[in-house]
């Protein structure tokens, strides 16, 4: 893999990339979140993929911002770099929470090349009663900063028993997670309180997967099966997970991706 950074005009945008065959691979991570939030999928995916995992604006070490922005501005980064790479082939992509709902934008947007969408616990928007609570942590992210927020935050989205599992990987998970940018992380929340995508989602082609965790405080079972149940032909699968379905259930998450792949004989006649 390689780790290079894009300069969008707007955002200077940090992503890791490896080149393969067949299908290409898209993984979008949670907020929060940087391209080491695919740390633990990587090594269970076929070595031969090619694979683009972009760091979102304001996250990671990608450039910060300093202006409101949605979703789709999220996927047109995302359609930017692809663009910038040279890929012009079917994507498969993958993402979570608020990166899941970055997959369903795009193959909202364009059908035609994001065919394939694993949606991991998606932060598919904002009912109307929970927007001002949502706002309210913004507020408070902007005023006390990311150590402030981590009891609310990162302490309900990576429960206990799976820090247990690999607590050196867990410290480097918290030490990113403090190390964001408040006014950025912030704008994160005002964009998913301005968001609402479940009614475009019967609108949604292609093979779409939704998944969620167990022990998802935020996006709970009951939740992202009601999203599968209003998307047409979608399928639903529960894991052993809390919030970061990419390191609580590495290894499923990379089975789910990995079943909707060519085989290599197929791989090798694209």
């Amino acid at each position: 893999m390689i780790t290079d950074w894009i300069d969008t005009g707007a955002h200077c945008l940090r992503y890791c990339y490896r080149k393969g065959v067949g299908p290409c691979i898209v993984l979008l991570h949670e907020m929060g979140g940087s391209v080491e939030s695919w740390d633990l999928v990587l090594p269970h995916l076929p070595e031969s993929c090619t694979v683009v995992i972009p760091e979102m604006r304001g996250m990671g070490m990608s450039e910060e911002v300093r202006a409101p922005f949605n979703f789709r501005d999220l996927a047109s980064d995302v359609e930017q770099l692809i663009a910038f790479l040279g890929i012009d082939g079917p994507v498969v992509s993958a993402g979570v929470a608020v990166g899941g709902a970055v997959a369903l934008r795009l193959a909202l947007d364009r059908p035609e090349r994001y065919r394939t969408t694993i949606a991991l616990g998606p932060a598919a928007g904002t009912p109307e009663e929970k927007r001002k609570p949502v706002r309210q942590i913004a507020d408070s992210l902007e005023a006390d900063g990311m150590r402030a927020a981590e009891a609310i935050l990162l302490d309900r989205t990576y429960p206990s028993r799976y820090r247990e599992r690999n607590p050196e990987h867990f410290a480097k998970v918290r030490g990113r997670w403090l190390a964001n940018k408040p006014a950025s992380f912030a704008a994160y929340f005002r964009a998913l309180a301005d968001t609402e995508m479940r009614s475009e989602l019967p609108h949604l082609q292609g093979r779409i997967i939704f998944a969620s965790g167990t022990d998802d405080v935020f996006r709970p079972p009951a939740y992202v099966a009601d999203l599968a149940a209003i998307t047409p032909g979608a399928e639903y699968a529960e894991l052993d997970a809390g919030h970061h379905l990419a390191d609580h259930a590495s290894v499923d998450v990379a089975n789910l991706i990995a079943q909707c792949l060519p085989t290599a004989e197929q791989a090798e006649k694209a």
